[in-house]
């Protein structure tokens, strides 16, 4: 028996854990038995694994949910954040003075609250949240909300997003604005 075939043998399990943080347990048995003449008992499997990982995950997740759903508070197996947002105001071209205030508007059909986050764009698609400049603004189906720039460099590449509160799961942006002294 060849050395690779004897650690097969002499590992009994494997765990492997799914990007969900289920575990899958693997069980290995080799694909010849030792004596060669005999073959496996009945119930024995050469590699008792059904599906890939996914469907594991799915399956320890739903099976689980009833009772961990009882167990634990209701937004750890909370549904995703469904609907979306739409930023109304302000218009595009007006500039800013750091420290100043003006009104954000926009129209939420997600029903949960939102936060509006300064951004600075620092490429071409990248972007770096600079500042919570509101939090848990209004639940409605529109909703406004006066913000107050916090001290920031000037510069003209400046936006804002409103996104649901949290998890930011659904959100949308202004146009980029300057922001001057």
């Amino acid at each position: 028996m060849c050395r690779a075939t004897s650690m097969a043998t002499n590992l009994a399990v494997a765990v492997a854990t799914t990007a969900v943080g289920c575990m899958l347990v693997i069980s290995l048995a080799p694909s010849h038995p030792d004596t060669g003449k005999r073959p496996p008992a009945a119930g024995t499997a050469m590699a008792a694994a059904s599906g890939h990982a996914g469907s594991a995950a799915r399956a320890a997740t739903s099976a689980l949910g009833a009772t961990a759903a009882a167990s634990s508070g209701p937004e750890e197996f909370a549904s995703p954040t469904t609907g979306r947002i739409e930023v109304t105001a302000p218009e595009p071209g007006v500039d800013y003075k750091a420290h100043g205030s003006f009104a954000v508007a926009w129209i939420n059909t997600t029903g949960e609250q939102v936060d509006i986050w300064l951004h600075t764009a620092t490429g071409e698609v990248e972007s770096e949240r600079v500042a919570l400049v509101a939090t848990r603004a209004g639940a409605g189906r529109t909703g406004e909300a006066l913000v107050t720039l916090p001290r920031v460099p000037p510069g003209p590449r400046y936006f804002l997003e409103v996104a649901t509160a949290g998890d930011g799961a659904v959100s949308d942006i202004t146009r980029t604005f300057a922001i001057t002294e």
